[in-house]
């Protein structure tokens, strides 16, 4: 059997658990996150040498017209085995994650792409870095809806399956209580796409086993890692922790952060950035949010 991914950061880790099972031969990823960039180029030609295998598999995300030909209505006219997949994408248990700038002109911080939206909002505000510390704490994340957000991102990830054709997010939303399942609001842990394999491999008919969790390898742990933090974990009453530390993807040294040292490199960071850190369509939805959350 041959199978094809259309996915994105989430398309490899996927690959590797399928390739697993004795009946798949052959495994070949889309990056659709990386559309039009040279690595999505080069990953194209083998991928659509692969549709020309009426036999072949195609598992997809929900694409939408943006993506051109890769449009899921597009391809489920087009393909004779073509099924579509949960796209995991949870913020409720890292409310405070953020992005600055869009796909093609990210700025960074000390942890790559993401930012702290409580930090990001301190340093625009002229909040000292003690006084940004202390706004970590329950009735700051009470404040600003993250207890909330928990239950709204299920809603919006059940929405999402509704029409899907190997729905996962039932499973997820009930495995993410038991066990760390995020890394960060986009990259689950091996035991997410080891759950997520059983079930594609059931919906296909095939077979495959569940390895104990301390066996398993993902290739999204070389990212950044991004703590629950305490209170949201009791809240949703986590039957785990994790340390209130923050580690940096390895390409950019892979180093532990503690959050107060995390809060001094961002306040670095963004004085560097300068003026276009105002500029940024998600620093300006981000203080109009916390504007009116706030003076609530």
């Amino acid at each position: 059997m041959k199978v094809g991914i259309i996915a994105n950061c989430q398309a490899m880790p996927l690959a590797k658990t399928l390739q697993a099972i004795k009946e798949v031969t052959t495994v070949v990823t889309l990056p659709i996150h990386l559309y039009g960039a040279d690595q999505f180029v080069k990953a194209e030609n083998e991928f659509k040498e692969l549709m020309k295998d009426p036999e072949a598999i195609i598992l997809s995300y929900d694409i939408s017209a943006e993506y051109g030909e890769y449009q899921t209505g597009t391809l489920k006219n087009k393909l004779k085995n073509f099924y579509t997949l949960s796209n995991i994408f949870f913020s409720g248990l890292h409310p405070d994650i953020t992005y600055v700038g869009d796909r093609n002109g990210r700025m960074t911080s000390c942890l790559g792409d993401y930012h702290s939206k409580i930090i990001l909002h301190s340093y625009l505000m002229g909040y000292s870095p003690a006084d940004c510390l202390l706004r970590f704490c329950a009735a700051e994340y009470e404040k600003l809806g993250y207890f909330n957000t928990f239950a709204q991102s299920a809603n919006n990830l059940n929405k999402r399956d509704l029409n899907i054709d190997i729905a996962f997010a039932e499973k997820f939303l009930n495995l993410l209580i038991e066990t760390p399942c995020l890394y960060s609001t986009n990259h689950p842990t091996a035991v997410v796409f080891q759950e997520f394999s059983v079930m594609i491999a059931s919906f296909l008919g095939l077979q495959t086993w569940r390895y104990p969790a301390e066996l398993l390898s993902n290739p999204l742990a070389s990212g950044c890692w991004w703590p629950v933090y305490n209170e949201i974990a009791e809240t949703h009453h986590l039957k785990y922790r994790t340390p209130m530390i923050f580690r940096q993807p390895e390409h950019l040294g892979g180093k532990q952060i503690e959050l107060e040292s995390f809060i001094n490199l961002s306040y670095q960071k963004y004085k560097a950035i300068g003026g276009r850190l105002r500029n940024s369509r998600q620093v300006i939805e981000l203080l109009e949010q916390f504007s009116n959350k706030l003076t609530a």
